[in-house]
């Protein structure tokens, strides 16, 4: 079944009034338990009790207790029972937009560590094994627990300044994640940081005529803008911007070549919305004026 088949759920529909955070134990959102479904956010899942399946994309593995997973933006993914038992494991689950933490953290060397495993299997589980992000046990097993059961306890009660609380309990959350997980995560640096850049190239060849911004891509990424801009620039030998904008009168070109469309209307059509800046950006490219390029 195609990803686009499976319904979404949006965090729109959990996240209270001006939230973006959202804080539960896996009983309590039941509608949602063995059913296949997408989500528009992050979601931190980890396994307190039981054992289980999780299915993720077209992967089936076997799940227990003190099993971490990291699921991004529309990874269709569930968990179910394991065959002969009807119970589901028991997970916390938190749940959050890239923009409930403080951008300026992306620029600490934990966030800017491309080579984690957090961030390559949550960007490409699709390339990675079917096992969890973290298996964790003893001490480990309770200091994230603890975490997770401090995070729910504040979004319960919801006292004066519980979001704050649940922001730093969160940072520390994905802090240790990296401790966790740093001695594999330097095995792979330069496939893992050309990886991530090249998911980046074809999200901006998907959507070229949107505004795309760096930052955006950069935030959901767990790093920092400057520093997704100098990865961008090592692997393509270009900038984010100059790259976007060829990209641009590259459709440009093709429109001008086979269609009869109005120069503006292309211009909108390839994402430009400043007549004078298409007009610039495309003249550095080509050498040309739209119209001179449509005669050739």
């Amino acid at each position: 079944m195609s990803k686009n088949n499976y319904p979404v759920l949006k965090g729109s529909r959990l996240f209270r009034p001006n939230e973006k955070v959202y804080i539960n134990k896996s009983e309590e959102l039941q509608e949602y338990c063995n059913v296949m479904h997408r989500h528009d956010f992050i979601e931190i899942t980890y396994v307190i009790s039981g054992q289980g399946i999780h299915i993720v994309g077209q992967s089936e593995y076997e799940i227990s207790r003190g099993d971490l997973f990291i699921i991004n933006y529309d990874v269709p993914h569930s968990f179910f029972p394991k065959p002969g038992s009807s119970q589901t494991p028991m997970s916390f689950n938190c749940v959050f937009m890239p923009e409930f933490l403080d951008a300026s953290l992306f620029s600490s060397i934990h966030f800017q560590d491309i080579t984690s495993s957090f961030l390559f299997k949550s960007l490409f589980p699709e390339e990675q094994m079917p096992t969890p992000d973290l298996r964790l046990s003893g001490t480990e097993f309770k200091e994230i627990g603890d975490l997770f059961g401090k995070m729910h306890t504040e979004y319960k009660l919801m006292k004066k300044g519980y979001t704050d609380i649940i922001r730093a309990y969160l940072i520390e959350l994905i802090v240790k994640i990296f401790r966790y997980m740093e001695p594999t995560s330097k095995k792979n640096s330069s496939s893992q940081s050309t990886a991530l850049v090249q998911r980046a190239i074809e999200h901006l060849r998907l959507n070229y005529s949107s505004d795309i911004k760096l930052e955006d891509l950069a935030m959901k990424s767990f790093i920092s803008k400057n520093y997704l801009s100098r990865l961008f620039k090592e692997v393509t030998g270009t900038n984010f911007s100059d790259y976007i904008q060829k990209l641009r009168v590259d459709e440009a070109c093709r429109m001008l070549r086979q269609t009869d469309m109005k120069v503006t209307d292309i211009a909108r059509e390839a994402g430009f919305n400043d007549m004078k800046f298409f007009y610039e950006v495309f003249k550095k490219i080509t050498g040309e004026t739209p119209g001179d390029y449509r005669k050739m």
